[in-house]
């Protein structure tokens, strides 16, 4: 049997512009995303059970059909037309699950990516968002990483320059939000927010300014008063340029340049809520081990 080993990043949204409701029911969005240094592993073990299966060591994430990276090897499969022998993947989960940092898209991202490389690379780079696009909107991302607009439902990539080196502390409080839910919260509102994309798209190079204009219509709209206070205590830490939720929440994250101020920060809040990171910028979305 032969396995591979991917790691796979989450990423947060530096800006989240929901610009319509489209005929299909899905939204259209304009946002930067980047890629932050918590992973999940997982590891892809080829066998000849004729089956997809998978395990995972976090409780509440399903190990069928319903699960992302299933649905992506099945897409992966379908697409490259190879007759398989059977699949195991394990998840490692570190990234936070319901959290708007791409945990299960990154995952699905790393099973494309893993496939690819034991297939022999069959598809380039842009094949394989293809291939992840239908399965999920966040997967392109995902698999290419780094910073980058992402448009229409979310698949279509415009690499940017990477961001200057920085740190985020990332808090996830016990509060869920369903995307459904946040969707749906967009799609009540009677008036929007002002684009915060354009704007950011001009000042990637100055993490002063990237943290001022950090913004989300998510968060604009869903206005949670946990969440807010979270926000609101980030902000006033030393160090902190600005603070901003990520997806569809909850969790809401600040940016720093200093690590040593960020720590300070990260260890507060520790004191409250059981999942808080630091993690550092990176330009990549998946790495093979």
């Amino acid at each position: 049997m032969t396995s591979i080993i991917v790691k796979a990043a989450a990423k947060v949204n530096l800006t989240l512009d929901i610009t319509g409701k489209r005929s299909d029911g899905y939204h259209n969005i304009r946002t930067v995303m980047q890629s932050v240094g918590i992973f999940d592993t997982v590891t892809l073990t080829e066998n000849f059970s004729k089956e997809i299966t998978v395990s995972c060591n976090h409780p509440d994430v399903p190990c069928d059909e319903r699960n992302i990276v299933y649905k992506c090897a099945a897409a992966f499969y379908k697409k490259s037309g190879i007759d398989w022998g059977g699949l195991h993947i394990h998840i490692e989960k570190n990234i936070p699950t319901q959290a708007g940092l791409a945990g299960g898209s990154a995952d699905g991202a790393a099973v494309v990516v893993g496939l690819n490389a034991l297939c022999g690379n069959l598809f380039s780079g842009a094949e394989l968002e293809e291939i992840g696009g239908t399965v999920g909107a966040d997967i392109p991302f995902c698999i290419h990483g780094g910073t980058v607009l992402c448009e229409g439902t979310g698949t279509t990539l415009t690499p940017l320059e990477n961001i200057p080196e920085c740190y985020f502390v990332l808090v996830k409080p016990p509060v869920g939000i369903s995307t459904a839910q946040a969707y749906n919260a967009v799609d009540s509102r009677t008036s929007a927010p002002e684009p915060s994309t354009n704007k950011m798209l001009d000042f990637l190079d100055d993490i002063e300014k990237i943290g001022k204009l950090l913004g989300n219509d998510f968060e604009d709209t869903l206005n949670i008063a946990e969440l807010l206070n979270i926000k609101r205590e980030l902000v006033e830490f030393d160090g902190c340029f600005g603070a901003c939720m990520s997806g569809s929440g909850s969790t809401i994250f600040g940016i720093f340049t200093d690590k040593e101020k960020a720590t300070v920060c990260a260890e507060s809040f520790k004191e409250r809520y059981s999942e808080v990171f630091i993690a550092q910028k990176i330009d990549i979305g998946t790495e093979i081990l």
